[in-house]
């Protein structure tokens, strides 16, 4: 596995700057705002107290998970049990790997979007899984043909990354994509994982979280971010969503992996939530 491909770009980019060059960077794309003033204030303020620099558990905060099952609720109008279907995690692209770990081993196979996040891939690699990748064209609106799909070797597959609104074409969520995505998922037994971070940007319309589509928790994962929707990339807050059972296993991965997040960090992650979505959308 060679190193990230933002990695090495990012440590480019700031060499070129270095030795006076103006770089225009196309590459990760991050906030060129800070969080809402609320969210900077509470940080500092539970930073300043003394008992907030202990070890946290891996689940984080009930405040932070509570915050999230109702951001669910008001955007997505999808129900979730803050104690049993929610894992928060730092960062989402960490918790893409904590999901490979929980549902692949070597030798099984991913489905991957192509083009898409690099993460998918190279996470898959670093279990020794075998990424088997699907292809989505301007053709076919960058949706997935599933009569392709249907064609690749699906007995080895276990998990299936897909990402809307889609990184990098920006084509929208769509109702009718996750039933399929939920009813494929179930014939052939693979795990649906949906990466939904980007649901707030350049979107005037309806969100979709596919919790949406009725069963769906009988075989997807959802991962979403604060990383986009709230200014807040290097914070590295994000969480998983998933059945209790679906949850539970990968709250297992991830507890032998870190040791929680900074509470100030879960505590204003909190606050972010609970402003609402009115601040950024002004």
């Amino acid at each position: 596995v060679c190193e990230y491909y933002f990695s090495r770009r990012l440590r480019e980019v700031a060499r070129l700057n270095a030795e006076g060059h103006d770089i225009v960077s196309l590459g990760i794309g991050g906030p060129d705002r800070p969080p809402h003033p609320d969210v900077i204030e509470t940080l500092c303020e539970e930073a300043r107290r003394h008992d907030s620099h202990s070890y946290q558990v891996s689940n984080g905060l009930p405040r932070l998970r509570q915050a999230f099952s109702d951001w669910y609720a008001r955007t997505y109008r999808v129900a979730l049990d803050p104690d049993k279907e929610i894992l928060p995690l730092i960062g989402s692209k960490e918790g893409i790997t904590h999901v490979g770990l929980t549902f692949l081993n070597p030798g099984d196979g991913v489905l991957v979007p192509d083009p898409g996040y690099p993460t998918y891939a190279s996470s898959a690699r670093l279990i020794g899984a075998e990424v088997i990748l699907y292809s989505l064209t301007e053709k076919n609106d960058w949706l997935p043909d599933f009569e392709a799909i249907e064609r690749l070797p699906l007995e080895k597959v276990r998990l299936m990354w897909v990402n809307y609104p889609h990184m990098p074409t920006g084509r929208a969520a769509d109702p009718e994509l996750f039933r399929r995505l939920v009813d494929f998922g179930r014939r052939h037994g693979i795990v649906i994982a949906h990466d939904n971070p980007y649901s707030f940007i350049l979107n005037d319309g309806p969100r979709h979280s596919i919790f949406q589509i009725d069963g769906a928790k009988e075989v997807a994962i959802e991962l979403n971010s604060l990383s986009k929707s709230h200014n807040m990339a290097g914070w590295r807050v994000a969480m998983l969503a998933a059945s209790p059972e679906f949850t539970s296993w990968v709250m297992n991965v991830k507890s032998n992996i870190d040791s929680g997040q900074f509470r100030p960090i879960m505590l204003a992650a909190a606050k972010a939530l609970e402003l609402g979505e009115d601040w950024f959308e002004e």
